[in-house]
């Protein structure tokens, strides 16, 4: 009697030849499929890579419910806003040679940077436009290493780790030279900059100001940490050897502020606990600077209606108030829309409220890609106590201009660079593009002092950098010269401190563009 448990995917041994042709379908279907779940164990991750984010070449994955990873300008990551300027640098990495020496051995540079963290907001879209920018003076005539630039998306800085796999994509890439941007004052970024660094790969941070992310850990600036989390590695310093920023750190901006505004400020307002390396590094410095013992005014970033709390409480004291704003600028608008509405209402005790920000305040001057933080932005600048000067805001250009003043000529090759891409010229008002655009000419820069017939090697770079330390070497960026310390920070005396003003009456379809004008010690900030 035949076996019930016969195994009927191979051909009955008793049957004379030919088998017949089921036979071996049930056999060639059972080791495909057998094929099939040890690939998929095997390749797990390049295929849901493949998938996920209709992206073939296992450069960009889903992470956090979002696509991050790599472009070399062909892809968007799924975010329309990003497609013009992300087009803009497919067509210029493809006509990279165009201009520059017949000799000249190509460079390719990594620009990582968050496109959707709520941080960044709006100005994710100018940082980029910066960056292509850049590269399009890079490669315009007298260019001896054509550069094409790969985008790197870090996402959201979500709990996934994406930052540092995106940066680890970068790193494996024996084509990439150096790495501009680096994202925000985070300790994701930290961990990166160390990652890339222990690849010797050269970095020129754009936007990170915060104490701790330079290679000593800011130790000259004497930083507290002790208000941030305890898990934290920035205090020993990121990049070692490696990392260099254009943006100006925390203590230099504050240095500054102080310089033109002498008196003892009556509040600081910050958010609570200390997950934010911005916030939590430069409230010690702030109290310190200013005499210490300033009264903190806390709110909840994560609950918004907390940020109108702080605007009663501010109230409450009947003379010209002066508050230092130690927050992120997607709250600010909040804070000046709520100060608004108590001093047209009626419940506004203060005289006029000045407000002191370190760079992050400019974001006011920058359209948010929010709806509901456009409204309160627009809301805020156009209000009446904003108009007429009851609520003024101070703030410092961490790009060093956001104009050309006369001593910074790189403005206009910025500005040349940007028309020439088709790019809004309101976009660089609250200097992310500007800086975006310093991080990539830096390198640029490094690019030029090496020979065009060699292949150029990331050590080398990462030499010319750092050699770009006195006057008679420095970069010509559009926010001013750039030289660098020995710990990587820039190294000259600091940005300019200015008043943002009201824009003028809406003309047209053309965007709300807040002007800014420069604050003298000792010179009301009049606008």
């Amino acid at each position: 009697m035949p076996s019930r448990h016969r195994w009927l995917i191979v051909p009955e041994p008793n049957r004379p030849f030919p088998h017949r042709w089921t036979d071996w379908l049930r056999l060639t279907a059972t080791l495909v499929v057998a094929l099939l779940v040890a690939g998929g164990l095997v390749f797990q991750q390049p295929l849901q890579r493949a998938v996920t984010c209709g992206w073939f070449d296992g450069s960009a994955w889903s992470a956090g419910g979002e696509c991050v990873g790599l472009s070399d300008g062909s892809y968007d990551f799924g975010i329309d806003r990003f497609a013009a300027v992300l087009r803009v640098i497919g067509q210029q990495n493809a006509a990279a040679a165009g201009k520059c020496d017949p000799q000249g051995t190509p460079a390719t540079v990594g620009v990582l940077l968050t496109l959707t963290d709520r941080n960044a907001g709006g100005r994710a879209v100018h940082e980029l436009e910066g960056m292509a920018a850049g590269q399009r003076h890079a490669n315009d005539t007298g260019c001896l290493h054509p550069m094409r630039l790969v985008v790197a998306n870090v996402g959201a800085y979500g709990p996934d780790n994406e930052a540092v796999e995106v940066a680890r994509e970068l790193a494996d890439d024996p084509d990439v030279v150096a790495v501009a941007g680096l994202g925000l004052s985070q300790q994701r970024s930290a961990e990166v900059a160390d990652l890339l660094a222990e690849a010797k790969i050269p970095m020129v941070s754009d936007l990170i100001t915060a104490e701790g992310f330079d290679q000593t850990g800011s130790r000259d600036d004497q930083p507290d940490f002790r208000a941030c989390d305890p898990d934290i590695t920035y205090p020993r310093g990121i990049g070692k050897d490696y990392f260099y920023r254009v943006a100006y750190r925390n203590a230099v901006q504050i240095e500054q502020l102080a310089a033109v505004l002498p008196g003892r400020p009556d509040f600081i307002m910050v958010p609570t606990g200390g997950s934010d390396p911005y916030t939590c590094t430069a409230l010690p410095v702030m109290q310190r600077r200013f005499g210490g013992k300033i009264t903190e005014v806390k709110f909840d970033a994560d609950e918004a209606s907390t940020v109108p709390l702080t605007a009663q409480r501010i109230c409450g004291t009947p003379k010209d108030v002066e508050v230092l704003y130690i927050a992120r600028g997607a709250d600010l608008a909040r804070f000046l829309f709520s100060l608004d509405e108590a001093f047209l209402g009626g419940r506004c005790a203060a005289t006029s409220v000045t407000v002191v920000s370190t760079s992050d305040g400019l974001r006011v001057r920058s359209p948010e890609d929010n709806a509901m933080l456009e409204d309160l932005r627009l809301r805020a600048l156009r209000s009446q106590s904003f108009t007429d000067g009851r609520i003024r805001l101070i703030s410092t250009l961490v790009s060093g201009a956001d104009r050309f003043r006369g001593d910074n000529p790189g403005f206009r090759d910025l500005e040349r660079a940007f028309a020439g891409a088709g790019f809004d010229a309101t976009h660089l008002d609250d200097g992310w593009a500007v800086n975006g655009y310093d991080a990539v000419t830096t390198i640029s820069a490094a690019l030029r002092t090496l020979p065009s017939a060699k292949p150029v090697q990331r050590s080398q770079v990462n030499t010319a950098i750092s050699g770009f330390s006195s006057s008679g070497q420095a970069v010509a960026g559009a926010g001013g010269p750039i030289t660098f310390d020995n710990s990587g920070n820039r190294a000259d005396a600091g940005p300019p401190v200015v008043r943002v003003c009201p824009p003028p009456p809406q003309n047209g379809d053309q965007p709300a563009r807040a002007p800014s004008t420069v604050v003298k010690p000792g010179t009301p900030p009049t606008c």
